[in-house]
């Protein structure tokens, strides 16, 4: 594997390309900024919902992690965010690494989607994690009723996952 340093020297028509179009995750610039804004929008509905709560963002990104951990009342749940640029089906192809360890841990999960259908996604969630996870179209805050009762669902449930 080359170098990215290297890389970014080479001439275009020997794979090299500047530094400023190396994009993360694999994904589009603009779906990388939509991804980032997102985060900042449901971060300030987890204040705005839950003020006395406790927030844990984890900004590294890895497939086996949530976005954001949510502790109220002593009981935390998970929340992974997913960017869709079209508004067709999500089927949370990426979700499979996140699912399997929540699954060993027993913790819980709210997947928010800023839009299109999410019942392929939801059918995998169910299978994996069962009553402990949930999936939300989530695209602000005419949307939060859905987010806070999907949360506090997950938090009256009898066992303690988290």
């Amino acid at each position: 594997m080359i170098d990215t340093h290297i890389r970014s020297l080479l001439p275009s028509w020997l794979g090299g390309r500047g530094q400023e179009t190396l994009r993360p995750r694999g994904t589009s610039s603009r779906v990388s900024r939509l991804a980032a804004e997102y985060d900042a929008e449901v971060d300030a509905a987890l204040q705005r919902l839950w003020p006395k709560a406790r927030i844990y963002h984890d900004r590294e990104f890895t497939r086996d992690r949530a976005d954001f951990l949510l502790v109220v009342r002593g009981r935390g749940v998970m929340i992974e965010t997913k960017v869709k640029s079209d508004p067709g089906v999500f089927r949370g192809s990426t979700l499979p690494p996140l699912l399997d360890r929540l699954q060993r841990d027993g913790r819980r999960l709210v997947v928010l989607v800023n839009q299109g259908d999410p019942a392929p996604a939801r059918d995998l969630i169910s299978t994996k994690l069962g009553d402990r996870g949930r999936i939300v179209v989530w695209s602000g805050p005419h949307h939060d009723s859905d987010l806070h009762q999907a949360v506090e669902a997950l938090l009256h449930q009898t066992t303690r996952h988290a």
